[in-house]
Formats: structure tokens, sequence, C-alpha cells
């Protein structure tokens, strides 16, 4: 019997799985931020080392036992990024091991993919954007954070609430609900008092978080302003699927546009919507939807794939069988 293993190392948490080549889970592990961007290098082994500690303890297997590896890292963005993480994280990690290593946009689109072609648009901790084509080519945007141009994360709409509250507290635009939301979540009196906590930097941003769950509540309960923030944000994310679908001259197809990422999590419609009124404007054929199944699944069937003698119908099959079985928690926390 062969045992193969996948991990999707994610800005918010990491999830380790580890399979038997029939596609039976036999351990899952978790850990939290594993991308080395947010927190560092060693902090991020920490949290890989742990999630895999996890998942094979619970499948009673050892690493010698293990056939492959999938993983899907957020953070590995440049031919440099590849080369320092094998070098500080995965080779300490794996030894020898046989491995599939790519960045987590394409460990969500083989998630979420029922095809071998379409489009992943992720919107979490950060965004970014990657597609393959009916050829087979492949292409990416975005990914780099809001000094190298990202302008919807869940980071920045929980931001661009807050700023909404401080215009609104000054008269520049009208009142909104979403004042007493942060007021709320700060435990302060009123949004005087939030302001000076935030001023003299006796409350952070982090004592306020999860800040965009504030602008999706809002927004469901008919604020305008947090209905504002979220369509814009939508408009964004489909500039950067129609770049994708540019890129590998897909505007013509039918694909599917896979949504994944905590912020696609959110009740309020507003940005979901406005981001497929936009995608279909040049992409008519195109179709948003949720994806099939975890990304440490697919990874586990980059693991599968890399295994000597396996069919990757097959490999594919036991896999989406296997996650299907598994049901792990994919809720916003």
């Amino acid at each position: 019997m062969r045992y193969f293993l996948g991990m999707d190392v994610g800005g918010t948490k990491t999830h380790c799985l580890v399979a038997d080549e029939r596609g039976l889970i036999l351990g899952f592990g978790q850990g939290g931020c594993g991308s080395y961007e947010y927190h560092g290098v060693e902090p991020a082994a920490q949290e890989n080392r742990d999630a895999l500690k996890a998942a094979v303890q619970e499948s009673k297997l050892t690493l010698a036992d293990i056939t492959s590896v999938g993983l899907g890292v957020a953070g590995a963005d440049l031919p440099e990024d590849f080369e320092m993480l094998e070098r500080e994280i995965y080779t300490p990690l794996f030894g020898d091991i046989s491995r599939c290593f790519k960045n987590d946009s394409m460990a969500a689109l083989r998630g979420g993919t029922r095809a071998d072609h379409g489009i992943v648009i992720v919107c979490g901790t950060g965004c970014v954007c990657a597609g393959r084509n009916y050829a087979g080519e492949e292409a990416r945007v975005g990914g780099l954070g809001p000094e190298f141009g990202d302008q919807c994360t869940g980071i920045v709409i929980g931001e661009e609430g807050l700023r909404t509250v401080w215009r609104a507290r000054d008269g520049i635009e009208a009142p909104t609900l979403l004042t007493q939301k942060f007021v709320e979540r700060s435990g302060l009196a009123d949004v005087d008092e939030l302001f000076r906590a935030i001023y003299r930097r006796t409350l952070s941003y982090d004592g306020l978080e999860p800040m965009a769950r504030l602008v999706f509540e809002a927004a469901l309960e008919g604020d305008s302003p947090a209905h504002a923030i979220l369509e814009r944000g939508g408009r964004y994310l489909a500039a950067m699927v129609n770049a994708v679908a540019s890129n590998l001259a897909m505007q013509g197809d039918a694909f599917e546009v896979i949504t994944a990422g905590s912020v696609f999590k959110g009740e309020a419609p507003d940005l979901i919507e406005a981001m497929t009124m936009e995608i279909r404007n040049q992409c008519p054929r195109a179709e948003c939807v949720p994806p099939a199944y975890e990304p440490s699944g697919r990874r586990l069937d980059d693991g599968l794939r890399r295994g000597p003698g396996r069919s990757p119908a097959r490999s594919t099959k036991d896999c989406r069988r296997a996650c299907r079985a598994w049901k792990i928690d994919m809720a916003l926390h």
C-alpha cells in the first residue's frame, strides 16, 4: 500500500491530509498561518510542522511511509521564493520525498475545477487569480499584496469599512451603520472613544478583526456605504478574472470561475453579484461557482499523481471521494 500527503498552506490556516492509494483519508492536521510573508520564515515553518505532525500522527504512519507530496503554498510567487522555501522549510520537512510544489492559487484552481481548464479567483487574507485554458496554458495576476496593486482582500474590505466610519464621523460622508458595528466590536462607548483609541494606538486593528465581517453584516442590513465597498471590491476581482481570461484567450470559452477564500463566504451578495456582472460583460459563457472540494485535497491529488503507476483519472476520482467523505469544515471563522 502506498501513502500520499497534501498540504494547503495559506495566510490564515494550514491544512494537511494523508491518504492511501485508494483515496481513503487516514489523517488530518491543521496549523495557523503557514505563509512566511506575514510573520516570517520560522513561525511559518512551525505552523507547517504542526499541521504535518498532526496529520501523520493521526494516520499512524511515519514520513518514511509517504510516497509523494503535493504542496500549494501562499507566498510562493517568484522563482527565488520557491528556492528559499525549499531550502528553509520543505527540504527540512520532507527530505528527498517526491513532491509537486505550486503557489496556492493553483491549488485552489485544482481544488475547484470540474474540468481541466478554468479560472480561480481567491479572496481572503490576500487576493490572487489564476487560470488554465483548453490548451493547458496557465496565467496568473495579483497575489503580491496591496503594495503591488491588490485592491480587494478581507483586510482591505475591513480597513475601508473603518475609514468609512471616520469619514462619516467628520460629516464628509453620510451616516453609516458601520459606525455602530465598529463601536460595538470595540467595546467602547461611542465613535469618539473608538477614534481616540485607534489614534493613540491603545487599540489596534487586530483588536477589531475580522473587520470585513462587519462590512458584510452592514450591507446585509441595507447600509449603502457598506454596499458600495463590496461592489467596488467585486468589480476589482472581476477585472482580475477578465485579465487572466484575456491573457489566455478564453473570453469566448465556456468555463468555471471558482470563487475561493473567506471573503466569498460573506452573507451579503453585493460583492459576488457585482463581480459576476462585470465578468459576464467580457466572458458571457463564464459561470461563477464555489470550489468542488478543499484545496488540501487537491494537493493530495497532486501527490497521488506524482506516485508511480497512478492513473490521473483514477487518482482524481479517489481523491474527490475521499475529500467529500472527510467533510472538512470550510466555514468562515
